[in-house]
């Protein structure tokens, strides 16, 4: 499984926690930012239901290397997580460097208020919910490019065996 079941629910909750605050006097966000995180809550809510559905897994697996004149099925499910963690960590460090490039005013408007560890503790937190919610979505591309990947090379192996 790309994304453990205990990771991805603590992140869906935390970017939860955060749009709940944006309407309270807690808000760590800027109200300009409140329409992307509704967005991001609900990309990460669709992303939890498909990693969690079992969609791109090697199912009919066996039917298909019996095809290919084998049972060994060590060769695809490495790869494809190696793609799925790869976007995971690729997605999170774009989310998290956009979503601060984003909100970097937060800490500035914290130092104008006298209070720079809030506006900093709010800036920390933007980079967590775009870390959190860019890993959960890159985990899904990544999903989706490694399970077209295999058909595709399924595909082209079968070919070659009856060429």
């Amino acid at each position: 499984m790309p994304l453990r079941a205990w990771f991805l629910y603590l992140a869906v909750g935390i970017v939860t926690v955060v749009l709940v605050l944006q309407h309270t006097k807690q808000a760590m966000l800027p109200a300009t930012q409140t329409p992307v995180l509704w967005a991001a809550e609900i990309a990460m809510i669709a992303s939890a239901f498909v990693l969690r559905s079992g969609w791109g897994r090697d199912s009919g697996w066996m039917s298909e290397q019996e095809r290919l004149g084998t049972l060994a099925n060590n060769f695809y499910e490495p790869r494809r997580q190696a793609l799925s963690e790869g976007f995971t960590v690729g997605g999170g460090v774009l989310g998290a460097l956009w979503w601060a490039a984003a909100t970097w005013s937060v800490v500035l408007f914290g130092m104008r208020r006298k209070v720079a560890t809030r506006g900093l503790l709010d800036f920390e937190i933007a980079a967590l919910v775009g870390a959190l919610v860019g890993g959960v979505i890159g985990a899904v591309i990544g999903l989706v490019v490694g399970h077209f990947w295999e058909r595709r090379h399924r595909r082209r192996r079968m070919e070659r065996m009856h060429a």
